[in-house]
């Protein structure tokens, strides 16, 4: 992977608030930032959570349909 890809990358994940960059010299480090996975991680747990539900009631009503 280029570099410029690299930083295009980091620069979206900054946007979304997925890493933290900090500044030293001419130098940028990244690292994770815990608050924005942990929002993340609360979307997609949700998604889930309603993508099952979706998937189970589905079932369900086919269940009762063969009957």
């Amino acid at each position: 992977m280029s570099r410029p890809a690299v930083s295009q990358h980091l620069r979206v994940l900054k946007q979304a608030g997925l890493v933290r960059e900090r500044r030293v010299g001419t130098r940028n480090f990244y690292s994770v930032d815990g608050d924005g996975l942990a929002e993340l991680r609360d979307y997609f747990e949700g998604f889930w959570e309603e993508a099952l539900a979706a998937f189970k009631e589905a079932a369900e009503r086919e269940e009762g349909e063969d009957e």
